[in-house]
């Protein structure tokens, strides 16, 4: 099989607090990997993640670190949603590796667009998180597995999807995805997975006032008919799951949750466009 050139990215921001507003400190980007900085009318810091290889393939590779210093807010979401494309039998998997690392009093909201896995797919992705006791961490992942929309079928997938958390130095949470196999109707189609709906997504939220949001999330939830959503908290974080047939209806249902979880501040740009 012959030898196809992938895409390499790295990207590192630090942000600290300047007078009570939230500046970019140090910046790197290199690769397929860029960052942009929309002008938002608060006292916080947003950045863009763009990929300017136009998707990910088998065999790519993307670097990430973020550091939140004490004090900051930031938000990272991403241009659009990333596409996950065909792989080649035998290529090795795609690889997307963030680390983030959170100090007291400040807060760090990761809320990209979804992730949209073609037939054939391979990826193994993971987000570390060190966060200090008095910080705040949301996190929002949605992932589509096939457009079914644009009559899309995925037969094929191998993901390896992890998020690790830790708070003070020990493990918070752990919540890993793994799904390979050759027959993906059949896998999603079992009850006990996702009674055939291919939306996927996953809201968490690790703050000192997490639990206290668990009666007005689950509320929330229960307002979208279209849509399937269970909360959960303990321990200072809180968990949403949801399965839909369409990733535009999960999506909205998620960002109405986040929304909420953020006091209503003024959305991403990325999501407003």
């Amino acid at each position: 099989m012959s030898s196809l050139q992938r895409a390499q990215g790295r990207f590192g921001l630090t942000v600290q607090n300047k007078e009570g507003r939230t500046r970019c400190a140090d910046l790197a980007q290199g690769g397929c990997c860029r960052l942009l900085f929309p002008r938002v009318a608060r006292t916080g810091l947003e950045a863009v993640t763009v990929n300017i290889s136009g998707g990910i393939v088998a065999g790519d590779r993307i670097d990430g670190h973020i550091h939140c210093c004490a004090g900051t807010e930031l938000v990272v979401t991403s241009q659009a949603a990333e596409r996950i494309y065909r792989a080649r039998p035998g290529e090795q998997a795609a690889c997307i590796n963030v680390s983030c690392t959170i100090e007291p009093d400040a807060t760090l909201e990761w809320l990209p667009h979804g992730t949209i896995f073609f037939d054939h797919s391979h990826l193994d992705r993971r987000m570390n998180v060190e966060m200090a006791g008095s910080s705040r961490f949301l996190y929002l992942e949605n992932r589509i597995f096939g457009r079914s929309a644009s009559g899309e079928v995925l037969k094929q997938l191998s993901l390896r999807d992890t998020l690790s958390i830790r708070r003070e130095g020990r493990p918070l949470l752990e919540d890993r995805l793994a799904i390979e196999g050759d027959d993906m109707a059949t896998f999603f189609g079992r009850a006990a997975v996702a009674a055939g709906q291919m939306a996927v997504a996953t809201l968490v939220l690790v703050a000192p006032e997490a639990e206290a949001q668990l009666a007005e999330i689950r509320a929330l939830c229960c307002q979208n008919d279209a849509v399937d959503l269970a909360a959960s908290a303990w321990n200072g974080m809180l968990v949403v799951r949801g399965l839909a047939t369409s990733s535009w209806r999960l999506e909205q249902a998620c960002h109405s949750l986040v929304a909420h979880l953020r006091a209503e501040k003024a959305a991403p740009v990325t999501w407003r466009t």
